[in-house]
C-alpha cells in the first residue's frame, strides 16, 4: 500500500468523527473507496455532482486527502474562507466562467503531490440526469498528465434532491467506475478522451432505476418540487405547481400526481414517467413560440447582492424579480427598477438557497428569491434565449 496524501489536522479530526457519522447517517456504501489508497499521488478524482454534501461524503470515505475545487461564492460567505483555504485546502472556482487562477492552482497542487477532486459538471443535477460538461475538461486532463479516478455517486440525487425540503432514507453508493492511467490518457486524442470521460461521468439516476431500482422513502418526498417544475402539462400555466407530502398538484387545474419511492410519477395520465421527463418537457417548451410568450408572475426576492472582489455588497432584501421575454427585471420598494437584458448577461448559474448568480455588463450579482418559488426557470429561459439568438448553440 502506498502512503496516503497529506491530511490537514482539521481533516484528521473530522474524518473519524463527523465523517463517520455522515456516512452512517446516510447508509452509504463506501467499500470501493479503499482503492484510492493503492494509487500513487498525485492524481485527479472526478465525479458526478448530485448532493450538497458530495465533497464531504467522498472525503469522509477516502483514505487519501482530496483537495476539492469549490465554487467561489462559498469563499465569500462569512467565516468560510479560512476554513476552506487553510483548514481544508480547497481551490476556488468561479462557476460559469473560465478561471486561469483555478487552472494554475490545480496544476500547482498536483505538482506538489496532492490529490485534487472536482465535479466537471460544475453544478448539482436538479432531476438526477447528467448536466454535461465542457470539452475543456479533457484538455486539462491531458495538460496535467496524471492518473484520473472516476467516481459515480449512485442514488445521491435521491438522498436529498436539490429541490427537496427534507432528506430521504435509502442506500446510495460511491463506486469507482474507472481509473485512467497516464498511458491511457496520452494514447487518446482530446476528442476521444472527452467522449470516454462522458461514458463514465454521465451518471443517470433514471438508468439506475431501470437497471437496479433503489428505494428512497420520505413522508414529504415531493415537497419542494415547485422549485423545479414551473409549468403545468395539463393547463400550460406557469408557476402554478404546488406540493404536499408526496403529492404534486396544480392550482389552476385538476392535475394531481404522486411521487413513489422509486421517484416515478403515479396516479394520473401524464406523458411523463418521472420528474426528469417532466423537467425536460418544460425546458423544451420554453424554446417554442408558445413558450417564449408565457407570462410568469413576479417572485418575491429576499437578497440582492453585488459581488465586489472577494466581498459581497447587499443592495436590497425586499424586491420583486420578474422574468420577461428579453431579460430579468428587479422591482425595488421605492419604485426603482433594475433591468438585466439577456443580451448583457454573459454567465448565469444557480447557487445554494435558491440563488441566481449572473454576470451582466461585466458586473456580478447574486439574486435570491423565496425558497418555494422556481429560480430554475430564470436560468433555463435565459439559456433558451441564447440558443435562439445563436442559432442553436446556448
Amino acid at each position: 500500500m502506498v502512503a496516503v496524501s497529506r491530511k490537514p489536522r482539521f481533516i484528521r479530526l473530522a474524518q473519524p468523527t463527523y465523517g463517520r457519522w455522515l456516512i452512517w447517517r446516510n447508509a452509504i456504501n463506501t467499500g470501493e473507496m479503499e482503492q484510492l489508497a493503492h494509487i500513487e499521488p498525485p492524481f485527479l478524482v472526478l465525479a458526478n455532482h448530485a448532493h450538497a454534501m458530495d465533497p464531504f461524503i467522498i472525503s469522509s470515505a477516502s483514505p487519501v486527502h482530496i483537495r476539492w475545487v469549490a465554487g467561489s461564492y462559498l469563499f465569500n460567505l462569512f467565516g468560510l474562507r479560512p476554513l476552506l483555504e487553510t483548514w481544508i485546502g480547497a481551490i476556488s472556482k468561479i462557476q460559469g466562467r473560465s478561471d486561469m487562477h483555478t487552472i494554475r492552482s490545480i496544476g500547482e497542487a498536483l505538482k506538489g503531490g496532492d490529490v485534487v477532486g472536482l465535479f466537471p459538471e460544475g453544478t448539482r443535477t436538479w432531476d438526477g440526469e447528467p448536466v454535461g460538461f465542457e470539452a475543456a475538461v479533457a484538455k486539462l486532463v491531458k495538460i496535467y498528465d496524471v492518473q484520473v479516478v472516476v467516481l459515480n455517486l449512485e442514488g445521491f440525487y435521491a438522498l436529498k434532491p436539490r429541490w427537496a425540503e427534507e432528506g430521504r432514507r435509502g442506500t446510495p453508493s460511491i463506486r469507482v467506475v474507472h481509473t485512467f492511467s497516464k498511458e491511457e490518457i496520452r494514447a487518446l486524442s482530446t476528442a476521444a478522451l472527452f467522449e470516454k470521460l462522458g461514458e463514465y461521468l454521465n451518471y443517470s439516476y433514471r438508468n439506475q432505476q431501470e437497471r437496479a431500482p433503489l428505494s428512497f422513502t420520505s413522508r414529504r418526498g415531493a415537497e419542494g418540487l415547485e422549485k423545479l417544475l414551473y409549468l403545468c402539462p395539463g393547463c400550460l400555466h406557469a408557476s402554478t405547481i404546488g406540493t404536499h407530502g408526496r403529492t404534486i398538484s396544480c392550482s389552476e387545474c385538476a392535475l394531481s400526481v404522486s411521487l413513489d419511492v422509486h421517484d416515478r410519477l403515479v396516479g394520473a395520465d401524464l406523458p411523463f414517467d418521472d420528474v426528469a421527463q417532466w423537467h425536460q418537457w418544460e425546458r423544451e417548451f420554453l424554446g417554442t413560440e408558445e413558450g417564449r410568450t408565457l407570462s410568469f408572475p413576479p417572485d418575491q426576492g429576499v437578497l440582492l447582492q453585488r459581488i465586489e472582489g472577494k466581498g459581497l455588497s447587499t443592495i436590497s432584501r425586499r424586491f420583486t424579480l420578474t422574468l420577461g421575454s428579453d431579460g430579468f427585471m428587479i422591482g425595488m420598494r421605492d419604485g426603482e427598477t433594475i433591468l438585466f437584458p439577456f443580451a448583457s448577461i454573459t454567465s448565469t448559474v444557480i447557487n445554494a438557497k435558491n440563488t441566481l448568480e449572473i454576470t451582466s455588463s461585466g458586473v456580478r450579482y447574486r439574486i435570491r428569491i423565496r425558497r418555494n418559488r422556481s429560480i430554475v426557470k430564470y436560468l433555463e429561459y435565459a439559456q433558451q434565449w441564447a440558443k435562439t439568438e445563436t442559432g442553436g448553440t446556448p
